[in-house]
Order: structure tokens, then C-alpha cells, then sequence
């Protein structure tokens, strides 16, 4: 069996990520590697919204929350 060369290794740049995080965040406390991440920039949409979504306090239910409520006390 032969091997081609790949135009792209993809275990190979996302070992060189991980290397790259790993040496940026060594010896951060906890709080450390949460401001550093904040700090990172975001190019996809979807991970920002998520990121920006996962760090705000959860607000009080919104009214499917409650009708879902509603209904399952019912059932009981």
C-alpha cells in the first residue's frame, strides 16, 4: 500500500492548535484561562453568538417555558 501526500493534514494542524493553547495557558488559574478565552476573537457567527450567549445570566422563563410548565403540571 502506497501513501499520498496530503494537501492537507487535518490530525496534524489541529495537534499544532492544541500545542499552541496548551503553551499560552500554561500555569493560568481557572479565572485566567476564562478572561483568556473571552479575550479571543471570534470569526464565525455561530461560536460568537454562543460564546456571548453562554456568559450572560439566564433571564426569567420566557412564555414556551411556562406553557411547557403548565402542560406537564396538568399531566400530573
Amino acid at each position: 500500500m502506497t501513501r499520498t501526500k496530503k494537501p492537507f493534514d487535518a490530525v496534524a494542524m489541529m495537534r499544532s492548535a492544541r500545542d499552541k493553547v496548551s503553551a499560552d495557558i500554561d500555569g493560568m488559574t481557572l479565572d485566567g484561562e476564562l478572561a483568556w478565552l473571552a479575550s479571543r476573537e471570534l470569526s464565525d457567527p455561530f461560536l460568537k453568538r454562543l460564546r456571548d450567549g453562554a456568559v450572560q445570566p439566564a433571564g426569567p422563563a420566557g412564555p414556551a417555558h411556562r406553557a411547557r410548565r403548565r402542560t406537564s403540571e396538568r399531566l400530573a
